[in-house]
């Protein structure tokens, strides 16, 4: 078995700036790749004092010289310049020889960099460089006799990293370089990070592949109620007639009250109930099954909603209900029964209601049932703002953008 690659990512941070976007840039590729067995070391500024905020499993080396960087703006530098690349080039030699590849943030870039870029550049480092680059390219300089010039030419071992397809030919050329040496990786915004989600929904998203899925629901409820009073078994059959239709489904119940032997029966003949119309156990996710049988946290119920897209709600009664709100705050597509004044009260037109008490033959019932969620899934791929959410969750979560980022570092 090959072993894993050290990998290595170059800053100059002092902190971990939640104002500096860069700084949530390298925190999710930190994260991904300790995720995929990576030993992953940070290297930062002596002064760096934010330790507790790097992920856990990274090994953080304050051995970047702080350096005074404003001498180097536009392309002056310093008579002292040959002073700083040795003094840096030192320090990288004695601290990045066990790194295999090494992430390197705007350094090569970046005209007040120029000593790290050069110290680099001269060190008698083994390992590959992947060089980001998070600006627009600039015009290409041709320079004689101004340590600039390495600001324009594509150092060994050295693959340029640009965010987007639509400018990577303009990098390689300001590098005097080809296309094929540019990878592009786009940046990931996951809502993990982003949104601070609570530890237990991170293990929900990481055990049942979440952002795989196309349609998440959320049903927040009372277990011993939740097939004769929230009509559950309504929104499994809805669930497995959008299977059916084609799109990936997720189903999170944060049922409480789940102690009794009794609700935990009803939850296993459910589970039985749905395995039958072709809805499994990685499709629907009882909270109660993972250690919280009287409950999760509002927290927790809150972070769940804001990943989900279709609220489905086939109550029979409600005076003014919470889970509605909620489902209304979090931006999703309502499915109401309509026999129900009160939702409409809430939400106005702005829901999808149906008939939940519709009652026919198996045969008939099965169909009314495709046909709500053919209206369902209609509905839902024609709103705009779902779809691009939708996009969101499946192409820019940093698992997904950790596969470009392996595809350069086995390359």
């Amino acid at each position: 078995m090959e072993k894993q690659k050290i990998i290595g990512i170059a800053t100059s941070f002092y902190n971990i700036d939640p104002g500096y976007s860069l700084c949530a840039v390298v925190l999710d590729q930190l994260i991904a790749l300790v995720k995929n067995g990576h030993k992953t070391v940070l290297f930062v500024l002596p002064s760096f004092k934010d330790d507790d905020r790097v992920p856990k499993g990274v090994e953080i080396r304050k051995i970047v010289p702080q350096l005074i960087l404003e001498p180097y703006s536009g392309l002056n530098y310093p008579s002292h310049w040959k002073e700083d690349v040795e003094k840096a080039k030192g320090l990288f030699e004695k601290n990045m020889q066990d790194i295999d590849v090494l992430l390197v943030h705007d350094w090569y870039f970046i005209d007040s960099f120029l000593p790290y870029n050069i110290a680099l550049r001269d060190s008698n480092l083994t390992c590959k460089f992947l060089a980001w680059t998070h600006s627009a390219p600039t015009t290409r300089h041709v320079l004689e006799d101004n340590p600039h010039a390495n600001r324009y030419n594509l150092p060994p071992r050295t693959k340029l990293v640009y965010l987007n397809y639509d400018k990577a030919n303009n990098l390689a050329e300001m590098y005097g370089a080809w296309l094929k040496d540019v990878g592009v990786v786009h940046n990931s915004r996951d809502p993990r990070t982003f949104w601070n989600l609570d530890p237990f929904v991170i293990k929900l998203i990481d055990e049942y592949d979440f952002f795989e899925s196309d349609i998440i629901s959320v049903y927040p409820l009372s277990t011993p109620r939740m097939i004769s009073g929230k009509g559950l078994d309504k929104v499994v059959k809805i669930h497995s007639k959008l299977k059916e239709l084609g799109h990936k489904t997720k189903l999170i119940v944060c049922n409480a009250h789940a102690n009794a032997s009794k609700d935990q029966k009803l939850i296993a003949d459910l589970y039985v109930w749905a395995g039958d119309r072709g809805i499994t156990n990685n499709d629907l996710i009882f909270t109660s099954q993972h250690g919280f049988e009287h409950g999760v946290s509002p927290k927790i119920v809150s972070d769940l909603f804001r990943l989900s897209n279709i609220f489905i709600f086939p109550t029979v009664s409600e005076n003014s209900s919470l889970v509605l709100l909620e489902a209304m705050l979090s931006g999703n597509l309502l499915v109401l029964n309509k026999e129900v004044g009160t939702l409409r009260e809430h939400a106005g037109e702005n829901a999808l209601y149906f008939d939940f008490n519709y009652r026919e033959p198996k045969e008939v019932n099965e169909k009314y049932y495709l046909d709500l969620a053919k209206i369902i899934a209609s509905q839902f791929e024609n709103d705009k703002g779902l779809q691009v959410k939708r996009r969101a969750l499946q192409e820019f979560n940093y698992d997904k953008t950790f596969k470009s980022i392996e595809r350069l570092l086995n390359a």
